[in-house]
């Protein structure tokens, strides 16, 4: 039981430290949401006839969460790999699946900030009727924010050595992401076309695994990447 506070310590302590040097350097942060807004907004000039379909309308959510993500996670392990301070995480007494789970709770965190500011925009801007569905739309975006900050987190600690690491990460996250990107898609294009939770379960559930199997990877190969 000690081993399962320590743990959760140390990781909340990481995702709180990488948190208050995000928002510090608030720059960061306001270049996402910029990125964020302007790319609704734009969508909302070009689907001014307003004849878009929900599928549409729930795959361009996603494809600027999933951008947003990108301009996320190359902060992730990046940024202590390039300022020196890795060897500090490395020297913490935690293990380091402690280390990465700090990483994907920071992740999780600034991406369902993005999340509680571009819902709100693209309801008003895409014309999206939610009524009574805004919680359980805030649910899959929340679920899916947990992949993407998993995925993410996990492929930033694979490229964080490596020669050109944003382009590599770009790359690399749009095939570990699809099992997160498809099932969210989909469960948003059914909320926005008028169904309730309880009919998109099975997306969630593939969202659901998703977590389990790369959970299962991070603990099987995680610590060899840190040491690399």
């Amino acid at each position: 039981m000690k081993n399962i506070w320590d743990f959760q310590s140390a990781a909340f302590r990481i995702a709180e430290k990488d948190l208050r040097t995000e928002f510090r350097r608030s720059y960061e942060v306001l270049s996402i949401l910029t990125f964020s807004v302007g790319s609704i907004l734009i969508c909302s000039f070009a689907w001014s006839d307003g004849s878009v379909g929900p599928e549409v309308s729930a795959a361009a959510l996603w494809i600027i969460l999933f951008f947003a993500s990108i301009l996320a996670f190359t902060t992730s392990f990046t940024r202590e790999a390039d300022r020196g301070t890795l060897g500090g995480l490395k020297t913490l007494p935690c293990s380091p699946l402690a280390i990465l789970f700090g990483k994907i709770i920071y992740g999780t965190a600034l991406l369902f900030f993005v999340e509680c500011v571009l819902i709100p925009f693209s309801i008003i801007f895409l014309n999206l009727d939610l009524s009574g569905r805004f919680l359980a739309l805030l649910l899959v975006c929340l679920l899916g924010a947990v992949g993407l900050s998993f995925a993410g987190s996990f492929v930033s600690g694979l490229v964080m050595f490596s020669e050109g690491k944003t382009l590599l990460l770009s790359f690399l996250l749009i095939p570990v992401c699809m099992p997160v990107l498809m099932p969210s898609v989909s469960a948003t294009k059914e909320i926005i076309a008028g169904s309730s939770l309880s009919e998109v379960v099975p997306e969630l559930r593939l969202l659901i695994a998703f977590l389990l199997l790369i959970t299962a990877v991070m603990i099987l190969t995680f610590e060899f990447v840190l040491e690399e």
